[in-house]
């Protein structure tokens, strides 16, 4: 179901092998490989995988790659560890059927377009720790209601809500 290459502190899953399985809609990532650690999801590892709905992941993760999840139209629900520190860029784009994003005290930066066209998602809670906001990591995501920008300086780039017509002017945290 998965593959993984060895890295310099544990193993790198670089692609999930199911991904055309209509039967196999959760999956549960494991944490150890050959009695190592599973630190790091590669830059595309799950994408298109078309019928996953939820992904667990664990919490010896701590780097997501660009695009790891890209195109997962039916995922639903996304677990973040705590140790991520970077959601890179396209990361979650056109996961459209997420509604609901929290992502983990620790992450200092979302590349651009990492939730891109999540057509149904709905709210965004971010940590205190966001520093780094990458160009459009948010938009085209027309049923975007809620999101909780910090109160604090953060390094925000262009179009950040581009396209998400439900999101008022006001953004919680921001005046």
């Amino acid at each position: 179901m998965f593959q993984f290459e060895e890295n310099e502190i544990g193993y790198t899953l670089t692609e999930y092998t199911a991904k055309d399985d209509a039967a196999v809609t959760s999956v549960k990532i494991p944490s150890v490989y050959q009695g190592e650690p599973v630190t790091c999801i590669g830059d595309c590892a799950f994408l298109y995988a078309v019928y996953l709905t939820s992904v667990i992941i664990p919490d010896s993760v701590t780097e997501i790659g660009a695009e790891a999840f890209s195109g997962c139209k039916e995922l639903r629900s996304i677990n973040i560890p705590s140790g991520v520190t970077e959601i890179a860029p396209e990361t979650f784009s056109a996961c459209s059927s997420l509604e609901r994003v929290e992502i983990p005290e620790g992450v200092t930066d979302i590349g651009e377009y990492a939730f891109n066209s999540c057509r149904l998602l709905k709210t965004i809670i971010l940590p205190e720790s966001i520093a780094f906001i990458g160009s459009r990591a948010f938009s085209n995501n027309p049923n975007l209601e809620s999101i909780n920008l910090p109160d604090k300086e953060i390094e925000l780039e262009d179009n950040l809500f581009a396209d998400c017509p439900k999101l008022g002017e006001d953004i919680i945290g921001r005046k």
